[in-house]
């Protein structure tokens, strides 16, 4: 029967709930465990500059508001430093069918983030028999963040469609939370925003959103040394989601401003 597929995964995701601190963020860790009541000024100064810093020595990604969907867009490069650690990284993630991440920063800290935001919304469908949306998971992951006060040293992206639309949330480290229709973030942002302030209008479709997208990602590769090895998209609609990779070799604008696509 159906039932007994479903059961091992319903039963990890309760093991997990029971795992956590009632009313918490945080999973029991005994002596481990992080006492934010000890956190200082020195402590939150010193990991503001290592955001900072790993902010602006690796990655872009961005996400934008099209008038049927959300798209989000990242390149495939991981460093470490100076060294360039994998060609292949992966920085967009799928929360639910409907809402996806992208992640900057520290990636241990990212994988962290993700399965519980994976775990907590499926918790939710589960009990409230509907999907979580965007920007229920945004608030749920801007709590978590600024409970921790910046130690995840993470940058992110969440947009998503639900009920009330496509949706774009940019989070930062110590748990902002800003509806956007346009964002960047990482170490190629400043090159890519630039591009997308240009291109981006309000009656933007999800099929030119995916080709500006990679075209701003795009622009940060040539200019960032620390962005490359390709362009990873997703496009979100309504009732589906689409993703696709691009080489660096073709501009996607070019694509896009051809007379093909030209009506």
């Amino acid at each position: 029967m159906w039932i007994f597929s479903i059961l091992p995964k319903f039963l990890s995701i309760i093991l997990l709930q029971l795992s956590m601190k009632q009313g918490d963020f945080r999973p029991y860790r005994s002596q481990f465990d992080i006492d934010v009541q000890v956190i200082n000024e020195e402590l939150i100064e010193k990991r503001k500059m290592e955001i900072e810093k790993k902010l602006k020595t690796g990655t872009t990604t961005v996400g934008l508001v099209c008038k049927d969907g959300v798209v989000l867009a990242a390149d495939k490069r991981a460093t470490m430093g100076l060294f360039v650690a994998n060609k292949n990284a992966e920085k967009l993630h799928l929360i639910q069918s409907h809402v996806w991440m992208t992640i900057a920063g520290s990636v241990a800290d990212a994988q962290y983030l993700i399965e519980i935001l994976r775990a907590e919304s499926n918790v939710f469908k589960l009990t409230s028999e509907k999907p979580m949306t965007a920007k229920a998971i945004a608030t749920y992951l801007s709590r978590i963040l600024n409970y921790y006060k910046g130690y995840f040293q993470v940058g992110l992206i969440i947009g998503g469609y639900g009920s009330e639309g496509p949706a774009l949330f940019q989070l930062g480290a110590y748990g902002s939370i800003i509806p956007e229709k346009i964002t960047a973030i990482g170490s190629g942002s400043p090159y890519a925003i630039g591009l997308l302030e240009a291109q981006w209008h309000e009656n933007l479709t999800v099929d030119e959103g995916i080709k500006i997208a990679a075209a701003a990602v795009r622009s940060s590769i040539i200019r960032d040394v620390f962005t490359g090895n390709g362009i990873d998209v997703v496009a979100i609609r309504k009732d589906s989601y689409e993703q696709k990779f691009f080489g660096i070799e073709t501009d996607p604008l070019t694509i896009l401003n051809s007379p093909e696509n030209k009506t």
